[in-house]
């Protein structure tokens, strides 16, 4: 049996379509896309409907950025809201999938699979404490028992955007990485390749080069840019650097932003000089 674990997409159809070129070659039993297909990046729905093309029989999983988009597309946030530009991107996907957003909302938020001998099975986007609490590389042994929960063979998580394999009190842990927007340094897109073999599971994680130049000016055709507000321009870096800047810019800044000591597009021109002084 061999498994194929795509996620963290998040609308970079060059990416996607490369790593569908890899799968070809691979010939996986199963495809399953662990979350985050959508948002965060320029062309959610061309992402769907090149894998409903290309790969009919994949299964799905809803990550935290179709929670978001399903949230915004059925309660817009007020503008009036300080952090109004801190979803301007999920409403925007919203507008840009339309009629999709119930496909996301009806997405399972794991899959299972235990009825194999030595081979069970679980994968969920980030872990089983939520799909916005993944397992990075620096994760504490004392903090995987919880996140890990029911002991299984394999374990599988995504949502950081950096890959990891990794064995626990005998299951093999595995974060997937992002086929969209790395953030460990390696531009190319990962994704997990899983082999059951004689019993056990094999794992490695895949990576694949695309076409970044044609990926950037998605960013900026499809109107991502310009019209998603101030943290679209600190998410196309993160896209440039292969590193992640949203988080960082969260913990320093967000606090002032909620007391409406500064605003978001102050706040990302401030973090943004800092960066290239």
């Amino acid at each position: 049996m061999k498994i194929a674990v795509l996620s963290d997409i998040h609308g970079n159809v060059p990416a996607l379509d490369a790593v569908l070129g890899d799968l070809e070659r691979w010939a996986p039993d199963e495809v399953i896309i662990n979350g985050d297909l959508v948002s965060r990046g320029p062309l959610s729905l061309a992402c769907m409907e090149l894998l409903r093309r290309r790969c009919p029989q994949a299964r799905y999983i809803k990550g935290n950025h179709e929670e978001f988009v399903v949230a915004s597309a059925r309660q817009p946030c007020d503008p009036d809201d300080p952090l109004f530009d801190l979803y301007r991107f999920a409403q925007w996907t919203a507008r840009q999938i339309d009629g999709e957003v119930e496909v996301l909302d009806a997405w399972p938020d794991h899959f299972e699979l235990t009825d194999i001998e030595g081979g069970s099975f679980h994968i969920t986007h980030g872990s089983r404490l939520g799909n916005r609490d993944g397992i990075r590389p620096d994760t504490a042994d004392a903090d995987l028992s919880e996140k890990l929960g029911d002991p299984r063979d394999l374990f599988v998580g995504s949502h950081t955007h950096r890959p990891l394999l990794r064995r626990y009190n005998g299951t093999l842990v595995v974060n997937t990485g992002s086929v969209g927007q790395p953030f460990d340094g390696d531009h190319r897109a990962a994704y997990g390749q899983f082999t059951f073999h004689n019993g056990c599971w094999q794992a490695e994680i895949a990576r694949v080069a695309f076409d970044k130049a044609r990926a950037s000016r998605d960013f900026f055709e499809s109107g991502f840019v310009e019209e998603c507000g101030p943290v679209a321009h600190l998410i196309h870096v993160e896209f440039e650097q292969a590193r992640i800047h949203v988080g960082p810019w969260r913990r320093q800044y967000m606090p002032a932003i909620k007391a409406r000591q500064t605003t978001v597009a102050e706040s990302v021109r401030a973090y943004l000089a800092a960066l290239n002084a």
